[in-house]
């Protein structure tokens, strides 16, 4: 009877030591899994924060170019227009025609 104790206290001692080990690689896996996972919230965190400030910068722009000021910036510039009893001047640069 002696060596089926001996048997049995071995294989007891198999499976509690591949059950520990697996909690054990469990755990590593774990603990790397949450590190990960940290670091990709920390970034996806900054990179709402960069979304956010085009919003705002994009926000600002379209406030502007909805502006009286802005209708007539872009009209003197691109379409050339001018106000009434202005003369519009234009430099023409010679060197390229050349």
């Amino acid at each position: 009877m002696a060596k089926r104790t001996g048997k049995k206290l071995n294989v007891k001692k198999t499976i509690i030591t591949l059950a520990a080990v697996y909690v054990i690689c469990h755990l590593v896996y774990g603990s790397t899994s949450i590190v990960d996972l940290k670091m990709q919230q920390n970034q996806l965190a900054q990179e709402l924060d960069a979304a956010y400030t085009v919003q705002t910068e994009l926000q600002a722009e379209l406030e502007y170019m909805s502006s009286e000021d802005a209708v007539e910036k872009i009209a003197r510039e691109k379409l050339g227009l001018v106000k009434d009893g202005e003369i519009l001047i234009r430099h023409v640069d010679t060197s390229q025609a050349q």
